[in-house]
């Protein structure tokens, strides 16, 4: 339980620096996922509801001491997220509004600067199969969790 416990203190910290940052309010979001991806957070905002989220996983986890519990709220976590991600990427390649955060292309120059030079829809459609890759791994592991269920602390 100490790994959680080091978690929820990292959860703290990044809900309050995230809360400050959205504080200060920028007119416009600001984008986050060059780091904040391991989270689930693509801007400030993200961050800030997902690690009030982690802190209460984990002091689901700890003050019931199941870890399965905690490893069960995390999975379904990314599965909403990945699912509501790949939709989200489905849904771009076909919609008109071109206003922000919508006209994502300026937010595409790591995937360029590893593929080349590929098209906008392109992007999109490698990110929605991104998620659609995390939600399948996640659901994975919800199996996985739930067969060993009786087995685990």
């Amino acid at each position: 339980m100490i790994f959680i416990s080091a978690l929820a203190f990292l959860f703290a910290i990044l809900a309050l620096i995230s809360f400050k940052t959205i504080k200060k309010g920028k007119v416009t979001m600001w984008f986050i996922y060059k780091w904040g991806f391991p989270a689930g957070a693509f801007v400030w905002e993200d961050l800030f509801v997902f690690s009030v989220y982690g802190i209460g996983v984990s002091l689901v986890t700890i003050l019931t001491n199941q870890l399965r519990l905690g490893a069960l709220l995390f999975i379904v976590f990314w599965i909403v997220r990945s699912a509501g991600e790949t939709l989200y990427f489905f849904l771009q390649q076909f919609i008109q509004p071109k206003h922000h955060p919508h006209f994502l292309d300026s937010h595409f120059t790591l995937i360029k600067r590893v593929l080349g030079p590929i098209t906008y829809q392109q992007c999109l459609i490698l990110l929605q199969l991104l998620f659609q890759v995390i939600l399948m791994i996640a659901i994975v592991c919800l199996i996985l969790l739930l067969q060993a269920w009786d087995h685990l602390p």
